[in-house]
């Protein structure tokens, strides 16, 4: 599991950052739990010693990132990308939706994270548990 101190990694975050990104990460690991359960592994990467997909910015995002919008949910606390170069978190996801909504989870659609699960806490425009950004 992801905890706050890799998510946050060496980036300061506000107050009301390190509050998003605590619920976020108390919604991940009801989730993760039951991934886990049902046999999924969440591989460590090696770039980041974590399970924190990426080099750097996988986590949490600060304002001045150049990676991401402004308002992204990264920037605010409220996404994570798990490490997932096999695509198993996504697809085990994507069969279980309902999992993901009683957490609060929205991901974004598997096709456009290839070796990443983007889970979230913040609802997209849509509203659909998966979305495309």
């Amino acid at each position: 599991m992801i905890t706050l101190t890799q998510y946050l990694g060496q980036h300061a975050a506000t107050p009301a950052h390190r509050k998003n990104a605590a619920a976020l990460l108390v919604a991940c690991e009801a989730l993760y739990v039951e991934a886990v359960l049902d046999g999924v592994e969440f591989p460590v990467n090696p770039a980041t010693g974590s399970q924190i997909s990426g080099q750097t910015y996988g986590g949490y995002r600060p304002a001045d990132c150049p990676i991401g919008a402004p308002g992204s949910a990264h920037k605010q606390g409220m996404a994570v990308d798990w490490y997932d170069p096999a695509g198993k978190i996504d697809a085990w996801c994507m069969a279980n939706l309902d999992k993901l909504k009683k957490h609060g989870i929205f991901i974004e659609h598997p096709s456009k994270t290839p070796s990443w699960s983007h889970w979230s806490i913040k609802p997209p425009k849509s509203g659909k548990q998966v979305f495309y950004p």
